[in-house]
């Protein structure tokens, strides 16, 4: 993926991760937990978690939004 379209979506992510509570959790697959503080964390280190925490979302908001 290209960088620059990465970093749009990044911010876009992560401004919409911004308007929950940091405390709030966040239940992953496996039945841990995460804050959104955490997660947030992980977006801006871009480590792989962060960048598939913004990959996911992109689709979610794509599936949302009526297209694929």
């Amino acid at each position: 993926m290209e960088k620059g379209i990465f970093e749009e979506q990044k911010h876009l992510v992560l401004e919409r991760f911004k308007t929950l509570n940091p405390e709030a959790k966040i239940m992953l697959g496996d039945g841990k937990e995460l804050t959104v503080r955490d997660l947030i964390g992980h977006i801006i280190r871009e480590d792989e978690f962060g960048r598939k925490a913004v990959h996911v979302q992109i689709r979610m908001l794509r599936v949302l939004a009526g297209g694929s």
